[in-house]
């Protein structure tokens, strides 16, 4: 989409993370509890949803998208198995500024191909961001930097907003960086 891989699947084992990026959710799935709360900001193909779906099958996972056509293609070509979410189609940031639930994990994987990811990605966001993260529960952030700056930039959001980074790099070969966060408790 917009000449950008946004999601791969392996059609033999759906339930895989295939893309580089997506390898530290791995740690973060094995200490959600049984029935976790995920929300997932940005659905691409779906493959963090059928991931922790089939580690925590009673797993309760909320999906914010805003393309229709995203959508449209998940259930068409990216759900296989048929696994059970609440999809919603809405822009992000309107849903976290107006979400009062809690999660065990929320999952942030907005794309833009048109302006930069700091047009969403910034101060306000993370804010709001914080407030659904449960005690113990943890963020995940990835995002594509167009450049050197926007990290540092976002570094500076999240330090600012009470977020704490427990790990953040750049994915070797890839415009994609990550970040594992939870909220900082301050004395």
């Amino acid at each position: 989409m917009n000449h950008t891989v946004q999601s791969i699947m392996d059609t033999r084992l759906p339930g895989l993370l295939t893309l580089p990026h997506q390898q530290p959710l791995k740690g973060l799935v094995d200490e959600l509890p049984a029935q976790a709360d995920v929300l997932e900001l940005g659905l691409g193909g779906g493959s963090n949803a059928r991931y922790i779906k089939q580690q925590r099958p009673d797993s309760h996972i909320t999906i914010v998208e805003q393309s229709p056509i995203v959508i449209r293609w998940f259930e068409r070509y990216f759900n296989p198995q048929s696994v059970r979410l609440n999809l919603i189609e809405q822009n992000a940031e309107t849903f976290i500024l107006n979400e009062t639930t809690q999660y065990d994990l929320v999952i942030t994987d907005l794309f833009r191909s048109e302006t930069s990811i700091l047009s969403c990605l910034n101060a306000e966001f993370f804010i709001h961001l914080n407030k659904l993260i449960k005690p113990g529960g943890m963020a995940y952030l990835n995002f594509l930097a167009e450049t050197d700056k926007e990290p540092e930039i976002i570094k500076n959001y999240l330090h600012s907003t009470g977020l704490k980074i427990h790990w953040g790099e750049k994915i070797i070969g890839f415009k994609n960086w990550v970040f594992l966060l939870s909220k900082s408790f301050k004395k």
